[in-house]
Parts: C-alpha cells; structure tokens; sequence
C-alpha cells in the first residue's frame, strides 16, 4: 500500500488550506469546521466547549464586583460604571465583528488567518466546538480591555465588569440563535437579524446581542430570511 502523500504545510491541514484558499462554499447547518492544525495541542486552542465562558468568567465577574467596592465607588456610580461597561462591550462586539472577523483577505496569508479567526463560521455556523470565544481569545480581549479602562481610576473594575456581563449576555445570545428555542419576541428578533448576516448579506448586521450600533453605523438591514435555518 502506498504511503500517505505529505500534507501540504507542516502546520495547517490540507482540509483547512482547500475551505480557506478556494471558493467559499454556502453555509451548511449540517457542516462541520475543518480541523486547523496537525497539532492536537494546537487545534484545542480554536476550539472551545460550550460552557467555558461562564466556568471563566462568572468567578472574574465576582473579583471585579469586589475590587469595584473596594475601591469604594457609590452605588449609583457602580451602576452607571457597569451600564458604561455594557455599553462599551456592544461597541467592541460590533467593530471586532465588522472589521476584524471580516478583514479583507487580500492576500493568502490573511484568507487562511480570517478563515481561522471568523469565516469557518460562515461554513459551519451550527458547529457547536466553533460557536464560543475560545479561553485564550476571551481572556486577551479583557486584558486589553482592563488596560483601557485603568487610566478611568476606581472605575476601571466597574466598567470591567459590566463588559463582562455583556461579553455573557452575547455568548448566551448567539448560542440561543444557533440552538435555542427561540422563545420570545426579543429572541426571535435578534435570531432574524443575525441570520440575514449568515445567510443573506454578511456585509451588514454585525451586532449580535444587540442592533444598536447596525442602527448607528448604517450597516442594519431587515428582509425576509429562512426561519429554519
């Protein structure tokens, strides 16, 4: 029996290499996202479980709550500090959405990086190992985060708080369009926006948890889409 012919780069699979560089195939509730990396310690970094943003961030959620009243912020200022931080969370959603999920892969280098970062979803949008931010991606965001909040004081833990509940309240979001019930206005709603940026025009409706900054910058679009997609 003749051997294997050798995979095509020593670290990206030859699955990943053909979805990334060639045509885009349509997206496929029944698809599953190729395998990355020949590395199985490398290929457990693209992929997470379901249930991993809270098992992380719940109990940070907690040390910030404290550090906020430690640093003796008042209950109204707590309160605006985390609908601030929530706010800013929707922002930060929609621009990694827009603009780094969907960079332009002008050049092979950066068709196989956006493929990893964000297109594999287009492909597989039901991929239950592909649909969370993975422990190492949630946990730079909030570094750089907590970086950009330090100069605002004893606020800063307030604010990353209320981001941090935003940041759950989208994973919950996006998970309840994949694979909720879909029970509510809200829900469904928010189910309809986000499917018309899968299956009909994904250069609009970036936000996900909410349509605000759609609304702001132009980029909401509304029409008819598959409801059981």
């Amino acid at each position: 029996m003749p051997p294997a012919p050798a995979p095509a780069h020593p670290v990206l699979t030859d699955e990943l290499l053909a979805l990334a560089l060639g045509p885009e195939p349509p997206p496929s509730l029944e698809a599953r996202a190729p395998r990355c990396f020949h590395s199985a310690a490398l290929e457990r970094l693209v992929r997470a479980h379901p249930a991993s943003p809270y098992l992380l961030h719940l109990p940070l959620l907690g040390l910030y709550l404290w550090r906020a009243h430690t640093d003796g912020l008042s209950p109204a200022a707590l309160l605006l500090s985390l609908v601030a931080g929530w706010l800013m969370w929707t922002l930060v959603e929609y621009w990694l959405h827009r603009a780094f999920f969907h960079m332009r892969p002008s050049s092979p280098a950066r068709r196989v990086t956006s493929f990893i970062v964000h297109r594999h979803h287009h492909v597989a949008p039901n991929d239950r190992d592909h649909l969370v931010a993975t422990p190492l991606y949630s946990l730079g965001l909030f570094a750089l985060l907590l970086a950009l909040y330090t100069p605002l004081g004893p606020a800063r833990f307030a604010l990353l708080a209320g981001s941090t509940l935003g940041y759950l309240a989208y994973e919950a979001a996006h998970w309840q369009i994949h694979h909720g019930r879909r029970r509510g206005r809200v829900a469904r709603a928010l189910r309809r926006h986000h499917l018309r940026h899968h299956f009909s025009d994904p250069a609009h409706n970036f936000g996900i948890s909410s349509p605000l900054w759609d609304l702001a910058f132009r980029t909401w679009r509304s029409g008819p889409v598959r409801e059981d997609s």
